[in-house]
């Protein structure tokens, strides 16, 4: 009965997910945005957060510049941010995307 209670409940939690973009910048081309995306299941904030951290300390060690991470509920609220470079200056050029 707890089980059945726990999934009923589980049912009306967001899902959370994990979007890692990556900016490739060569002058004179578009610049190309590389998009990853991982989803987890209803009420796994946790464990979206620590993916995230993880996310986050491994594009610092790695030295990806401009790169941006986001934590983000359900379909489209960003939760947490974290950019690498100047990824503000790039959204508003022209782009050609790669998923």
């Amino acid at each position: 009965m707890k089980k059945a209670w726990q999934n009923f409940i589980k049912s009306f939690q967001p899902t959370y997910s994990v979007n890692a973009i990556t900016y490739f910048v060569i002058p004179g081309i578009p610049v190309n945005k590389n998009e990853n995306r991982h989803d987890f299941e209803k009420g796994a904030q946790e464990e979206a957060k620590e993916f995230f951290d993880k996310v986050v300390k491994k594009t610092k060690e790695m030295g990806f510049s401009p790169a941006e991470v986001q934590l983000i509920r359900g379909k489209n609220k960003v939760i947490q941010k974290q950019t690498f470079g100047p990824v503000d200056i790039l959204q508003d050029m022209p782009m050609t995307v790669n998923a």
